[in-house]
């Protein structure tokens, strides 16, 4: 509710599209505006604690509209991304992340709501290639903590984490599930229900948005 009031004090300048909608339905007081208070809250819920998903069904993870948020928020990736390029281009000559047909492809990809672990393991595949491979060392040092836990992730699926030294291989576990924590109700994606999956792509994708835009801010 803090966060509520804030979005709605910035008025044209508010970030959160969510939270305009829902001002937007109480002001407007229309039949279906309870409904789209609570799929928002719900939304809501699910990235203040993402274990919280874990005790509703599949049915009622429905109800929060997340399929229809996926696509609305990696829409908004697409234009982050378009915006920062031009932003940096104006100042290097060239865009920060790839521009081919591979990314086109990544960033409709990215825009489908995953159904289980294999969905999981493209979508970070995916956003490995646009976040981190895309801008390699353009970014410096300036990396935005979603493009860190992106590499975290997909570390633990493309690397056998479990090689090293006894206490680096606990240390490098122990990293990699928190920072699923993060995103998802399990410890490891290999041991989620495929019904939380949803919730994970969409927590990952607001972070990402919420990096890009803080990005598009300090090169304006």
């Amino acid at each position: 509710m803090r966060e509520l009031v804030r979005q709605v004090e910035l008025g044209l300048s508010a970030t959160d599209p969510d939270y305009t909608e829902f001002q937007r339905s109480v002001n407007a007081n229309v039949k279906g505006g309870a409904k789209t208070r609570h799929t928002i809250l719900m939304r809501k819920m699910f990235q203040s604690d993402p274990a919280l998903a874990a005790i509703f069904e599949p049915d009622a993870l429905k109800e929060a509209g997340l399929s229809a948020q996926v696509k609305a928020v990696g829409e908004r990736i697409a234009e982050g991304l378009e915006q920062i390029n031009d932003a940096y281009s104006a100042k290097h000559g060239k865009d920060l992340f790839k521009t081919t047909n591979k990314t086109t492809a990544a960033l409709r990809k990215i825009q489908k709501s995953i159904l289980d672990y294999n969905g999981y393991k493209d979508l970070l595949s995916d956003l490995y290639f646009l976040l981190w491979e895309g801008p390699g060392e353009r970014l410096g040092q300036s990396i935005p903590e979603s493009f860190k836990d992106i590499n975290t992730l997909r570390t633990d699926l493309q690397h056998d984490v479990d090689h090293g030294k006894a206490g680096k291989v606990r240390a490098k576990r122990k990293n990699i599930s928190s920072t699923f924590k993060k995103y998802g109700s399990g410890a490891t994606p290999r041991t989620l229900d495929p019904a939380q999956f949803i919730v994970v792509q969409l927590n990952l994708l607001v972070a990402i948005e919420r990096d890009l835009r803080t990005m598009t801010q300090s090169l304006s």
